[in-house]
């Protein structure tokens, strides 16, 4: 649950994340390339969360990358691809 994060903190996704799942999102436009897909223990740190009711979100460094990028994720879509570690 988004309410529980908090920035720096460490979240892995459940399943592969490609792609074609990654466009479907709410906020598909504000996120990064994730190449070949993201793999269940991938680790992605959270820079920056939104707990407003009505448009919970964080925002996860994608591992890796240089320059940086990072995934927009809403509060749905962390409950159902993500845990924290």
């Amino acid at each position: 649950m988004i309410i529980a994060l908090q920035s720096g903190q460490i979240i892995t996704p459940i399943r592969l994340l490609n792609r074609i799942a990654i466009s479907h999102w709410k906020y598909a436009g504000e996120c990064g390339d994730v190449g070949g897909g993201l793999l269940p223990g991938a680790e992605l740190k959270i820079i920056e969360i939104s707990k407003r009711p009505g448009a919970m979100w964080i925002r996860a460094e994608l591992p890796g990358r240089f320059p940086s990028a990072a995934l927009k994720i809403s509060g749905e879509e962390y409950a159902l691809n993500f845990r924290a570690l």
